[in-house]
């Protein structure tokens, strides 16, 4: 069932073996007579102290190289993003240039929507039966309905007002001839 037989692992058994001999090591010192009893080792105590200042150098030695290529790393990164905002930059100048060369307004499909003379420029409602804006199912022309309303309305006026006109003169005429023959004195002989 269960493999018994394995045999271990060779980093294992040798990280065993180091902790066996540091603690053999360690209990050496503690259970040393003469040490415990005269007093604190030195020279455990100048070897950590030792270890301690190999350590801190280290440490500062790897916190100086990690500040030498962070100061790269800064330079490198505002380098690039100088050049991101220098390439942004330029394709916003390049898309302005080509809204305002290729998209103009008035050639834009929404023109219409915001046209503010649009108005000014429809075509009229309706100008004749026949016209380019007029396709086969306008329904442009209605029975009863006078196209020329207008134009003949005008026509009207303008003829009641010459008729005016002309009658406003003929009666100025005939008061103005009337006159005369009443200033006039009759023919020689009637008195």
């Amino acid at each position: 069932m269960y493999k018994v037989d394995l045999s271990p692992d060779p980093k294992e058994v040798a990280a065993m073996e180091a902790r066996r001999n540091q603690e053999k090591e360690r209990q050496s010192q503690i259970f040393n007579v003469r040490t415990r009893l005269m007093g604190m080792d030195v020279e455990a105590l100048n070897s950590q102290v030792e270890k301690q200042k190999l350590r801190e150098a280290t440490e500062r030695s790897k916190e100086a190289a990690y500040g030498t290529n962070q100061v790269q790393y800064d330079l490198v990164a505002q380098l690039l993003d100088k050049e991101q905002a220098e390439r942004t930059r330029r394709l916003a100048k390049k898309v302005q240039e080509y809204r305002e060369q290729k998209q103009q307004l008035k050639n834009r499909c929404e023109f219409d929507l915001w046209d503010p003379d649009q108005l000014q420029n429809e075509f009229p409602a309706h100008l004749s039966d026949i016209g380019p804006h007029c396709g086969p199912a306008s329904l442009q022309w209605f029975s009863g309905e006078d196209l020329y309303r207008a134009t003949c309305l005008r026509m009207q006026q303008e003829q009641f007002r010459y008729s005016l006109e002309r009658q406003l003169q003929e009666q100025q005429q005939a008061k103005a001839d009337e006159k005369c023959a009443g200033e006039q004195p009759g023919p020689p002989g009637e008195t």
